[in-house]
């Protein structure tokens, strides 16, 4: 037979007090004094009390719940940016509710569902690369539930947001690679119509103009589907014997390297290669991919700080914060 989860009336009744007074100890509120606040969290701890968040919601209209939406969570952007949300969760006494889009668009309307039936206060969400829809965007404002993106976001749809500056990340990666002396750099871009992907080739694209070195569209070919086309888009590029290529993540990068590697190419001699992101696999491959290493604990941290101020402050704009990725120059694009 199971144990009955202990409640506050229990408490209550145990010690002879009001279910109000009980309450209002288990919340360390300063109109309770220390003897009585001391003996409820005594017999709490003694008897497993665990609050019950549902009947609490219920009652504060409140879950002190967060949805979070994201791509692939087994990335280490997106795993860094979970951590930070995690850690600012703590501080502020909420609870994060996790769902992976895997980059569907019916997927990620599904965990929004699912999320707001669920009865959250809020959520992030970075948008998979299928996602163009506002609708379900629509119906959380209609719903009156804060949600703001992180990373990755709709430009068409009025909502905060904190981001990394791709493009200027994307401008410096492909800066480096001008000034170390390559006059015939490629792109393996990302899907079209991401914001992330959008951003990075504008990068691409102005730096290869301030510098006046020409390029036409067959220098530069998408991987819709990320690393996945790495090497198909590789192959098509270096019919235009590059000296340079500025990679959509690292994960192509190091594809590119390794296969490199395997053919008459010399890295960084012959080509150069430039990821983004700051994957730890760019660190183990030989030569080491220099890279744009992005915050994501910084984003996590700040997005899930801004949701909250939306949630409790109800701030009557919208918000946008927009941080910096850095640049690591390794052996992959440096002459000794």
């Amino acid at each position: 037979m199971k144990n009955k989860q202990v409640t506050i009336k229990d408490l209550a009744r145990k010690l002879r007090l009001s279910v109000s007074t009980v309450s209002r100890a288990l919340r360390n509120l300063p109109d309770i004094n220390e003897d009585t606040r001391r003996k409820v969290l005594e017999l709490a701890a003694g008897l497993n009390y665990e609050p019950n968040y549902i009947a609490q919601s219920l009652i504060n209209k409140q879950t002190r719940i967060v949805g979070v939406i994201v791509p692939l969570i087994a990335t280490h952007f997106f795993s860094n940016a979970l951590s930070g949300m995690n850690e600012v969760a703590n501080e502020h006494g909420y609870h994060l509710m996790f769902c992976q889009s895997n980059e569907n668009a019916q997927q990620e309307a599904e965990g929004i569902r699912q999320l707001v039936s669920c009865r959250i206060d809020g959520l992030l969400i970075s948008v998979s690369k299928q996602t163009q829809d506002a609708a379900p965007f629509l119906k959380l404002q209609q719903k009156g539930i804060p949600f703001m993106f992180f990373d990755r976001d709709l430009r068409h749809v009025t909502a905060s947001r904190v981001i990394v500056d791709q493009y200027k990340s994307a401008f410096k990666a492909v800066e480096h690679m001008i000034r170390q002396g390559r006059r015939n750099i490629v792109h393996m871009a990302g899907p079209k119509g991401l914001s992330v992907s959008d951003e990075r080739l504008r990068g691409y694209e102005d730096a290869m103009k301030k510098y006046g070195i020409p390029y036409t569209s067959k220098h530069i070919v998408h991987c819709e589907k990320f690393q996945l086309n790495a090497l198909e888009a590789l192959k098509k590029l270096l019919k235009l014997k590059p000296d340079g290529i500025f990679a959509i993540n690292d994960p192509s990068g190091v594809i590119a390297i390794n296969y490199l590697k395997q053919t008459a190419y010399r890295v960084p001699e012959d080509i150069a290669i430039v990821g983004f992101n700051g994957d730890p696999v760019a660190e183990v491959v030989d030569p080491a991919l220099s890279t744009v290493v992005q915050p994501g604990y910084e984003v996590g941290r700040e997005a899930l700080k801004m949701l909250i101020r939306h949630i409790e402050q109800k701030p009557p704009a919208t918000e946008k914060k927009v941080l910096e990725g850095k640049l690591v120059i390794r052996g992959s694009s440096k002459m000794c």
